[in-house]
């Protein structure tokens, strides 16, 4: 039989609530060998506070403080010490959805557990990047990223 993936070169990689996802996932399998990760939330309690959308969980979960565990619970960082997988994380400094300190929250967490992680803050862009030169970097950084872990699909 014929798998449609090879696990050995497994990859993931989302933007926004894909952000968030991928970085639920890789704190929940070892099975990806890289991960990008633009724009994502990982910390649900301090991006309800911060964000420009702060009522949405709100209305929906109630207030952190009300519901302190669904939100630690379904963040992230709370399962960041499961993290195995090479993680670059990308986002704009001007993003008031996701604001650039859930980036540097997983950042820092990943980097201090000894997870081979990289970050790249694009200055004055948004939740979507649409500069260009952004869009040409950040998909020349997927792909770099993904390449040094599992290979191209020609090469390894």
């Amino acid at each position: 039989t014929q798998s449609l993936a090879d696990p050995a070169r497994l990859a993931i990689m989302g933007w926004s609530y894909g952000g968030f996802l991928t970085s639920w996932t890789i704190s929940h399998t070892t099975a990806f060998k890289a991960a990008c990760i633009g724009a994502g939330v990982s910390n649900l309690w301090s991006q309800t506070g911060t964000s420009d959308i702060r009522s949405n969980k709100v209305d929906a979960f109630g207030a952190p403080w009300d519901n302190q565990a669904f939100y630690i619970e379904r963040s992230p960082l709370t399962h960041v010490k499961n993290v195995r997988t090479p993680t670059l994380i990308l986002g704009g400094d001007a993003d008031e959805r996701v604001p650039i300190s859930q980036s540097y929250e997983l950042f820092h967490a990943l980097k201090r557990r000894g997870v081979e992680t990289g970050m790249v803050i694009y200055p004055g862009a948004g939740h979507s990047p649409r500069d260009p030169d952004y869009v040409l970097d950040l998909m020349q950084r997927h792909l770099s990223w993904t390449d040094r872990f599992i290979g191209t699909a020609a090469g390894r």
